[in-house]
């Protein structure tokens, strides 16, 4: 894979050629962009939108795609991943994270299409998160997930995350990575 980079610079858009040859675009989610996560989410095969929201999504509320596309930047962030699609961009993958209240630590989450998984874009995403997290003198990333999400834990191991299972709910597991900040 390779990556167009603006180091330290997180709101300019850059390109990113995928294992398989393809190339995406990884830029800073706007407001803008709450009707392509409404059609990402919708497209979501259910195994998808299960392990990513740890439950029952059907089709995204307003309050929900709100919430996920109001982004400060400041103690929220997200990336997206978007193709050229009929209508101007079309949305394949999403990671975010969110700030805990002392600032040193946050809750993250990614997911890729499933026409798009299996081709380096997860990784992608997740290191441009902890890229930008490490910038911003974040300690540590985490990320509550199903235990029965196999592929996301062979990501996680192969980035060197650690993995625990959550002591207050044995169907999930809580990864962890120090970004060696601070």
């Amino acid at each position: 894979m390779s990556e167009d980079k603006h180091r330290g610079d997180y709101s300019q858009p850059v390109t990113v050629e995928l294992r398989d040859g393809q190339v995406v675009k990884i830029r800073p989610m706007t407001r803008d962009d709450k009707e392509l996560e409404r059609e990402f989410i919708t497209n979501l095969s259910p195994e998808s939108r299960h392990e990513r929201f740890l439950g029952g999504v059907g089709k995204p509320s307003e309050r929900m795609l709100d919430q996920l596309t109001d982004i400060d930047h400041d103690l929220r962030e997200a990336f997206i991943a978007t193709i050229p699609g009929v209508a101007g961009e079309t949305e394949i993958g999403v990671s975010r994270y969110a700030l805990e209240p002392e600032r040193k630590v946050a809750e993250c989450a990614v997911v890729v299409a499933d026409d798009w998984q299996k081709k380096g874009l997860g990784t992608v995403l997740l290191n441009r998160l902890v890229e930008t997290a490490r910038t911003r003198g974040i300690q540590r990333l985490y990320s509550v997930d199903s235990a029965q999400n196999h592929k996301l834990q062979e990501v996680a191991r192969a980035m060197g995350w650690e993995c625990h299972t959550d002591p207050h709910d044995s169907a999930q597991v809580i990864y962890s990575f120090d970004l060696g900040v601070g």
